[in-house]
């Protein structure tokens, strides 16, 4: 075991009824049984000396013919992230160019820019500005570089699968039966309602930020049957436009999670079978969570640099507005004011909020920058020295 651990190996442990002494009540923090339940039935027992690796797992599920494979994250853990890729890494060896790869991540009408970024036609920068995705994922694209290189190394095909977000705001307003035919285009014809445990499932997180009628509650879930069956749908159409490939789908947890939101929606548009890894434990039933449950050593990413402002793009992209200067934050030591407009960094200019998030993502707490800025008709070079993450801030505030 230290050796699997100081390889940096990834352990799969699968969740097979066989390896379960009983039925298992579990949460999203990850206890493997409540406070309150004492019974031997409810505790889960794991064979430590029969774990396998992720090549092991990857050999099942390409023995077993499956042509997607969903591995399930928690959108801010870097360590999901770096299982995802192992995952990819195992199945590519098998699959080769069969492979490719589902993203939730990006927004189907931004397909485009992943096809130019794989091909090599435009870079790193250009993709995440042509697929908006500081935007729309908004999550830091450093969780997710090390999959997206590889992709791009091996010419591995990025596939959009999310439904715009736009389609998502409308369904959440009039519901699935008020869209036009043109927004109705992007679901398939037939949208699955029998399972009652994900009505339930969507019910209980409706009941947790929300109070209104059950009409509103209709239309809330309208929207989450719109966003697992568009992106099925989606993964669906590819894979029926290319029958030689196989798909490793990187999905939040939510959406994978007892086979519910994507799996056997995708399953049935596709007529295949679907497995499931898990990086976290949840739901009642852990035998019926999915195939396989990730455990690797823990890891984060390393602290970069912060400006301490809001920001918003200006109008023909001259610069980044300053739209708020936190209290103790580097910019306001560094006298910039609300209203500035930030038009360069160490010289280097920058146009918008993605070049300035791309510069703070190759910097850390300590270093000294020069910032220019315009501030009305002056011009000015001020000296900053960079902070760490203040409490309860991001990198950034960003306002559209």
């Amino acid at each position: 075991m230290p050796t699997i651990y100081k390889d940096r190996l990834l352990l799969s442990l699968t969740l097979f009824s066989s390896l379960l002494l009983g039925a298992c009540s579990t949460n999203k923090t990850n206890s493997l049984h409540s406070a309150t339940s004492s019974s031997p039935n409810n505790i889960v027992a794991v064979n430590l000396k029969t774990l396998q690796s992720v090549d092991s797992i990857a050999r099942q599920l390409t023995a077993a013919k499956h042509r997607a494979v969903f591995v399930g994250e928690s959108h801010t853990n870097y360590s999901d992230h770096l299982n995802q890729l192992a995952v990819i890494k195992a199945l590519h060896k098998r699959w080769g160019k069969h492979t490719s790869i589902g993203l939730e991540m990006v927004q189907q009408p931004y397909q485009s820019y992943l096809d130019e970024y794989i091909a090599g036609r435009i870079d790193e920068k250009a993709m995440l500005r042509g697929i908006q995705w500081y935007n729309r994922w908004k999550y830091d694209f450093r969780l997710y570089r090390p999959i997206f290189r590889y992709a791009k190394a091996n010419k591995i095909p990025m596939v959009s699968l999310n439904i715009p977000r736009e389609l998502t705001k409308r369904i959440t307003k009039v519901g699935i039966a008020g869209l036009n035919p043109q927004q109705r285009q992007q679901l398939p014809a037939t949208i699955d309602r029998s399972n009652s445990q994900y009505r339930n499932r969507i019910k209980s997180v409706f009941g947790r930020h929300a109070t209104t009628s059950s009409k509103g509650f209709n239309k809330f879930l309208d929207a989450q049957l719109g966003w697992d069956e568009g992106m099925a749908f989606a993964a669906a159409k590819y894979l029926k436009q290319h029958p030689e490939k196989s798909m490793v789908i990187l999905a939040g947890s939510g959406h994978v999670t007892h086979y519910e939101g994507i799996p056997s929606r995708l399953d049935r548009l596709a007529g295949i079978k679907s497995a499931v890894i898990l990086n976290e434990i949840s739901g009642n039933n852990l035998a019926q969570s999915g195939d396989y449950l990730l455990f690797s050593p823990a890891k984060k990413l390393p602290p970069v640099g912060r400006f301490g402002i809001g920001m918003k793009d200006t109008p023909a992209n001259k610069g980044v507005l300053v739209t708020l200067v936190t209290r103790h934050g580097a910019a306001r030591k560094a006298g910039i004011k609300k209203g500035d407009i930030i038009t360069a960094l160490n010289h280097h200019p920058i146009r918008d909020t993605l070049d300035l998030r791309i510069f703070a993502e190759t910097s850390k707490p300590g270093d000294k920058i020069t910032v220019t800025i315009r501030r009305k008709h002056q011009k000015l070079d001020l000296n900053a020295t960079l902070q760490g993450k203040p409490p309860a801030m991001g990198l950034f505030r960003h306002k559209r």
